[in-house]
Order: structure tokens, then C-alpha cells, then sequence
């Protein structure tokens, strides 16, 4: 599951410097974790809500987020659910 922490900076950034002249920008991000990895999940939540609370780093943006949580077993369950 080290692919998905990769994919998450990935697009994360790649929002980032979409548009910088948009001021007020919501930067929504996923996040697709086993479901052993409950710990995980709170530490993204608190990321997010340390990004959004630090106006060094983001200064008009704001960061939504949804979590889904997939069977160990089944990588593909998140894309056959969509």
C-alpha cells in the first residue's frame, strides 16, 4: 500500500500548481486506505487539518477530503464501486 501516500503527494501538488492565480481554492484530495489501516486514517485526518489551519503553507486555499476504505484482499474494490 505505498503506492497510495505517493498518489495522494502526487495529486496534491499537481493541484497546487494548476492555477496559483486562483485565490479562494478548494483542493480536494482522496485517499484510499485498507481497512487494517485505521491508524493511518487518523493521521491523514489530522494532516489535513494541520495544512488547513496553517496559513504559512496554504494562504487562500482550503483542503476537502474524502476517505475510502478497501478489503486487503480486493485492490480493485474502490474502482468497481464508482
Amino acid at each position: 500500500m505505498e503506492v497510495f501516500p505517493l498518489l495522494l503527494f502526487l495529486s496534491f501538488w499537481w493541484s497546487r500548481t494548476w492555477d496559483l492565480a486562483t485565490a479562494d481554492s478548494i483542493i480536494h484530495i482522496g485517499a484510499i486506505f485498507d481497512e487494517s489501516a485505521k491508524k493511518d486514517d487518523e493521521v491523514f485526518r489530522t494532516a489535513v487539518g494541520d495544512l488547513n489551519q496553517n496559513e504559512e503553507i496554504l494562504q487562500t486555499e482550503k483542503i476537502t477530503f474524502s476517505v475510502t476504505f478497501v478489503d486487503g484482499n480486493n485492490p480493485f474494490q474502490a474502482v468497481q464501486e464508482d
